[in-house]
């Protein structure tokens, strides 16, 4: 077994590597600590067997028996652990789908808070206030010197290299209509981790609802000679099932219609001059870049769905207005109020990637720290009639797929990759280390 300080796990790339990668950088200019960062979703039993960690970054913890945690935790007794959580800014309807379910993710772990609101939410679900670092958000600090000198000027790149003509106005569209693409077990798993049953269905059927009516609008403004309209599939659907979905619900749709999952929405934000979504937080961090921001909004949100920062965002609610926005002569400064809200609510303490690696060092040389999880991991050796029924629910999904497939049936989960682009590589990891090194040096 290699002893490492801390063990960084990555459940997207395009969402979480750059951070993963420049707070390793700053680590290693600035102290002898050492870090592994690798994926949460492939290879994770070779790293199991690999290392053993003081620390461990999960990019997600609601409970241990959720995403494999219970692994982890089975494994590295001994090692504290943080949740760098990537999801903060929540609805009300996920407010209750993303709190803290047991002891070990109220507990045994520390919580990595964007702002006092999730600190606050944090608390009322249970987490003393010792286990949680307000910090400011890791994404934002991208956008500011001297992180953004990272991404350089690559609309030129990206032009070449899609085929976009960099002398039209680009509209980037980050969906987020992930909902849309749930089958019923996908509903029912989140209904058991605490979403309302009948909110379940119906932010389904408003989110096919919504796709079906965006799809049309991209379809009819892609056949606008002087704008380049750039969809961008969320990391979680896989591209080809999102294009397919696309296809079905407009019908013919036009060349010019560009679907790009490559890279991070980071540089398509930045080399962009519209970004326009439903109620993505990419919206937020487009406005902290300084761009006008939209919202696509065909059918009235539903009360659950609601965020207080909607309110600051100019909507889209119809095709012809969709067409008007994205030709109008000159952009707005209309980024200014959601700016103003982001950076109080999350980047109001400083520089949030080096607050990160200050906190990850803390936790290495003890100056902060959390219990290590050994009792949710003997738990986890003893079987109960709650283990049981998760075993049994998960081998026997996985039994039935097996065999429906030795009968030539292939269903829809056996070819769905909601991490298709997600397995992190040592090379890739030293090249962009080295990267954050010659900005941040």
């Amino acid at each position: 077994m290699k002893h490492v300080d801390l063990v960084y796990f990555v459940e997207h790339i395009a969402r979480e590597l750059d951070i993963a990668c420049a707070v390793k950088a700053i680590l290693e200019m600035n102290t002898d600590i050492s870090a592994k960062i690798t994926s949460i979703t492939h290879g994770v039993e070779d790293v199991l067997d690999t290392y053993q960690p003081k620390i461990v970054a999960l990019p997600y913890c609601v409970a241990v028996h959720e995403a494999g945690l219970d692994k982890l935790v089975a494994r590295w007794p001994q090692a504290q652990y943080i949740n760098l959580s990537y999801e903060q800014v929540l609805g009300r309807a996920q407010k209750n789908l993303n709190s803290p379910k047991d002891a070990f993710a109220r507990e045994y772990v520390m919580h990595h808070a964007w702002g006092d609101f999730f600190a606050q939410y944090l608390q009322a679900n249970g987490v003393p206030e010792a286990h949680i670092m307000v910090n400011g958000n890791p994404s934002y600090a991208l956008y500011r010197e001297p992180y953004k000198a990272y991404y350089g000027n690559q609309r030129h790149e990206l032009a070449q290299q899609f085929g976009l003509d960099p002398e039209k106005r680009w509209v980037f569209i980050p969906e987020n209509y992930g909902w849309a693409f749930f089958r019923d077990h996908m509903v029912r798993a989140r209904i058991r981790r605490g979403f309302d049953p009948e909110h379940a269905y119906q932010y389904r059927d408003f989110a096919r609802q919504s796709l079906h009516a965006a799809t049309q609008w991209w379809r009819d403004a892609a056949q606008i000679d002087s704008v380049e309209l750039i969809i961008r599939p969320r990391p979680a659907i896989p591209a080809e099932s999102f294009v397919e979905t696309v296809r079905e619900m407009a019908g013919d749709v036009p060349e010019q219609l560009h679907f790009i999952k490559h890279g991070t929405v980071r540089e398509w934000i930045l080399a962009s001059d519209v970004i326009i979504s439903n109620f993505s937080t990419t919206l937020l961090e487009a406005a902290v870049a300084q761009k006008p921001v939209y919202m696509l909004v065909p059918y009235a949100f539903p009360d659950f769905l609601y965020a207080e920062w909607y309110e600051l965002t100019d909507k889209i609610d119809t095709g012809d207005a969709f067409a008007d926005v994205i030709t109008q002569p000159a952009l707005p400064e209309n980024w200014k109020k959601l700016e103003g809200w982001a950076v109080n609510a999350m980047i109001s303490r400083g520089d949030a990637i080096s607050g990160l690696a200050d906190i990850l060092a803390s936790l290495v040389r003890g100056e902060l720290s959390v219990p290590p999880p050994l009792e949710i991991a003997r738990q986890h050796e003893r079987f109960s009639l709650d283990r049981i029924i998760r075993l049994a629910r998960k081998h026997g999904w996985k039994l039935m797929q097996n065999s429906l497939a030795a009968l030539g049936i292939k269903t829809q989960d056996q070819g769905w990759a909601a991490h298709e682009s997600d397995q992190v590589t040592a090379e890739v990891v030293v090249g962009r280390v080295a990267r954050w090194k010659e900005i941040l040096s």
